[in-house]
């Protein structure tokens, strides 16, 4: 009896369920199949939406092939983005580079001297001692005491040299020691560095008078640096009463952190 129930039961829902399918068929007309009449109305939900399902599947599938091409491309993009940066600052370097060629082959042209152009391989700026190294030397023609500028002034002069690479006091050394005079009142000084990057003239006649941001330029006494080479500005002086010279501090002009492209110069126009 239990087992008749329960068969009874069974074709209860299997005959509900073919009703469903029958009543979805009749309300929505979209629903096409290859079947016909009642057979149909029972089959073609089945077909029809084995075939969405399918379809779905399908289409999810789809997206997904899309998506991680879409993501291959994408990752392609940055790195051709990436190679294009990377190329555009090697051409904007070269542009600088080029920028300050020009300026040092103005500068030459100026004075009716030898030069050679070089480049700063090694720093050693920020003790006591201060010098570099560039990328000329005794295979160039560079000799000891040769001196070292760029378009905004003096830099040093060559102390040790070697085939292919010489080293250059720079003017802010304490021990480098340079002729100098004010560009507007002719006055002349002893130059060298003050020990923390700044340059200090010396034995400089204090009754001169001296204004901050005045001009300081090689004056060419003693021969060793050319005639008229700027070394620097006015920032403050000390005239004290006891003393017998003043002294004068400047701001160099060159810029010892940034130099990259110079000259060697090898003689001046007497």
């Amino acid at each position: 009896m239990h087992r008749l129930k329960d068969l009874w039961k069974k074709i209860l829902i299997f005959f509900l369920f073919f009703i469903f399918l029958i009543i979805l068929q009749i309300r929505n007309p979209e629903i096409r199949g290859p079947f016909r009449g009642i057979l149909g109305n029972i089959l073609n939900p089945l077909v029809y939406y084995s075939y969405k399902v399918y379809d779905g599947i399908s289409s999810l599938f789809d997206n997904y092939i899309y998506l991680v091409n879409a993501k291959k491309e994408n990752e392609a993009l940055k790195q051709r983005l990436m190679a294009l940066n990377i190329q555009n600052r090697i051409l904007n370097e070269k542009l600088h580079e080029y920028e300050q060629l020009k300026k040092i082959l103005r500068f030459k042209d100026n004075y009716q001297v030898e030069f050679l152009a070089a480049s700063v391989v090694g720093k050693h700026i920020d003790g006591y001692s201060k010098y570099i190294f560039i990328n000329v030397g005794q295979a160039d023609g560079a000799l000891i005491n040769d001196s070292v500028a760029n378009e905004m002034g003096l830099i040093g002069k060559i102390v040790d040299v070697v085939k292919n690479r010489s080293k250059v006091l720079l003017i802010t050394d304490p021990n480098n020691k340079v002729s100098v005079m004010n560009l507007r009142t002719r006055t002349t000084g002893i130059m060298s560095g003050d020990g923390s990057g700044g340059l200090v003239v010396e034995f400089y006649d204090k009754l001169d008078k001296v204004y901050k941001g005045d001009i300081f330029v090689t004056s060419g006494l003693g021969g060793l640096y050319i005639k008229g080479l700027a070394v620097g500005k006015v920032y403050a002086y000390s005239n004290n009463p006891s003393d017998i010279f003043q002294r004068v501090y400047l701001k160099p002009l060159v810029n010892f952190n940034s130099i990259e492209n110079l000259v060697v110069i090898k003689s001046k126009n007497d």
